[in-house]
């Protein structure tokens, strides 16, 4: 067993596992969300002596003088559908071209990291429409994005003078854990486009590189309460992560073992509810407001005003509570009242259209629209009661953990909305908010690539198996599996079992070897098929919610058929599924070819 050092901080000491530091001088993160990205990086002697020490995150500057750690996700490529600029410079541009109407050939893709959890027949093939229909490879838009921020950190270790070689850099991506495994593997897949040997890549989880963040943070706030307590989680407590990000919404349970890593005792659950959606009520009101004829002219021919506008709100809506009163003012382009004006022969100032619910709610003066604090507060009503209703419904299904504290982490748990709603909801139950919520992902990120087994234990999402045949058993198999090999009676479409949902799967741990004798005698290759099943005991590859996820493909040496079954072994536990395969005839081992994005 590996030995186990530790770092000198006195109560709040967290063990380092040296065995898992291996040669990783530098550990690089990114953090590739659905609004915004960014990197951060930490040298291992900085992490040695002190996990928190230097772990250096990027500042980047928007046109109006903002200063973040995070950019937004967006990513422009010219006519010849060549990279441009990513970030705030690539806003900035599209802006440009589209103030000059010479836009319209430009790719400009926005909060495209959604499409990997929606599309379930993801493939490399995958189309991404930008912001006006024109279509690009997603596989394409994702590697270049890798690519800039990889590209980037490289050139801030160098400025800061950081003498480490590229090839000595373990670079960390974040991924939702609601996301699927092909989903995941199209992530690695981008990373390796972009220049990243795939030895020198880990997926981390996101609610897990949060709690790693905050199991390391001696520092704790609570929500509402305008203090702070100098004290770590402590060894046994079980606590609830809700990670709310832009897009989506992750949930899981992590212990704190006695060697303080953590375990996870609830798989992870989710969905799309993030904070995209206070925007879409915005683009909801200003319809009701102008009118979606006015809107649409707006988005095509004064494309530069409208991402203005929707920009001015983004910065603005961090700041909504329930505190908010009177009127909140909100700067109006002069292309939307003048469009307003030519499409209904009346001004805006003096229009009668406008909704019973907004009536005497929002007024207009001097090119600015003044709206009822109350309307305002309204923006983010659906989306936090549905995350809020989620997160109940999933703590009372974990509550024979006996949870006593939820940790808020993800951009959009900055929200002062959500927070209300939050406590509000969960009125016994301490809400723990660290200091840094939107950047607990990115630097626990860091520290996940410094120390993976910190997490020791997963609890498996579905129930994994493979496509065979099994000896059919008349009145438990339906007729119609019934087919004949030879002088074999066999069932086909047999669900066979390798990994159960709810689970608990340690950390690399290899369950279930099976053999499989290949169905083609004569062939080469032996072709194997995964399906998930959200069912404990699924019983057939083709029942309802079983789906087959990817292929297996393992090259047959020297014999072929019954004399040569094929062994196979997964491994569970990771952020990624591996398959490992074993020839009996020629004791041939391997990491199997596992394909996921050939559906």
């Amino acid at each position: 067993m590996a030995s186990n050092s530790r770092i000198d901080q006195g109560s709040t000491a967290i063990p380092v596992r040296a065995g898992a530091l291996k040669q990783r001088l530098l550990v690089g993160a990114i953090d590739f969300g659905t609004t915004y990205s960014g990197y951060a990086f930490q040298r291992r002697k900085h992490f040695e002596s002190d996990p928190l020490q230097k772990i250096i995150a990027n500042n980047w500057s928007s046109s109006s003088a903002q200063v973040s750690h995070k950019t937004p996700s967006c990513i422009l490529f010219d006519k010849e559908k060549q990279f441009h600029s990513f970030g705030h410079d690539a806003e900035q541009k599209y802006n440009e071209v589209a103030g000059d109407g010479e836009h319209w050939n430009w790719y400009f893709f926005k909060r495209f990291k959604m499409l990997l959890y929606k599309d379930e027949a993801l493939t490399r093939e995958t189309i991404l429409q930008d912001d006006k229909g024109l279509n690009m490879p997603a596989m394409t838009v994702f590697t270049a994005s890798i690519k800039y921020l990889k590209d980037h950190m490289i050139k801030t270790c160098e400025a800061v003078k950081i003498d480490v070689r590229p090839e000595d850099i373990h670079w960390v991506i974040t991924v939702p854990a609601i996301w699927t495994d092909s989903a995941k593997q199209f992530m690695r897949e981008a990373a390796i486009n972009a220049e990243i040997h795939t030895d020198k890549i880990s997926l981390s989880l996101e609610p897990e590189a949060a709690s790693l963040f905050c199991r390391y943070l001696p520092v704790e706030r609570v929500a509402g309460v305008k203090q702070t307590e100098i004290r770590s989680f402590s060894i046994g407590e079980k606590y609830m992560i809700l990670d709310c990000g832009g897009g989506t919404v992750d949930m899981t349970v992590h212990e704190i073992q006695e060697d303080s890593t953590l375990r996870e005792l609830a798989k992870a659950n989710g969905g799309e509810f993030g904070g995209t959606l206070v925007d879409k009520k915005f683009i909801e009101l200003l319809n009701d407001v102008f009118g979606p004829d006015v809107m649409e002219v707006i988005q095509q021919r004064f494309k530069d005003d409208y991402l203005d506008l929707m920009q001015n709100f983004e910065i603005k809506k961090r700041k909504v509570s329930q505190d908010l009163k009177g009127v909140e003012k909100f700067q109006i382009p002069v292309s939307i009242t003048d469009t307003y004006k030519e499409l209904n022969n009346i001004a805006i100032e003096n229009s009668t259209g406008i909704s019973d619910r907004l009536k005497n709610k929002i007024m207009f003066k001097n090119n600015q629209m003044r709206v009822n604090a109350e309307v305002v507060k309204d923006l983010f009503t659906d989306v936090c009661d549905q995350i809020s209703s989620i997160a109940k419904e999933f703590f009372q299904s974990v509550s024979s953990h006996r949870i006593e504290k939820i940790l808020m982490v993800g951009g959009f748990s900055d929200s002062p909305m959500l927070q209300e709603n939050v406590r509000k909801t969960f009125p016994r139950i301490r809400v723990i908010i660290p200091e840094e919520a939107g950047l607990a992902v990115l630097k626990g990120a860091v520290l996940f690539g410094h120390n993976p087994k910190m997490i020791t234990a997963r609890v498996c999402k579905y129930s994994y198996g493979i496509r065979a045949f099994k000896h059919f058993e008349p009145g438990i198999d339906p007729p119609d599996k019934r087919v004949v090999q030879g002088d074999i009676v066999l069932c086909k479409d047999y669900f066979s079992k390798h990994a159960t949902v709810g689970h608990e799967y340690k950390t690399e741990e290899k369950v279930y070897t099976q053999e499989y004798v290949p169905s083609d005698a004569s062939g080469s290759r032996m072709e194997v098929w995964v399906y998930t099943s959200p069912r404990r005991h699924p019983l057939y590859v083709d029942e309802e919610e079983s789906r087959k996820i990817g292929e297996i493909s393992v090259p047959l040496h020297d014999a072929t058929g019954k004399d040569n079954p094929v062994v196979v072994q997964f491994e569970f536990g990771n952020t990624e599924l591996k398959v490992k395969v074993k020839e009996t005839k020629t004791g041939q081992v391997k990491e199997a070819d596992f394909d996921l994005l050939r559906i």
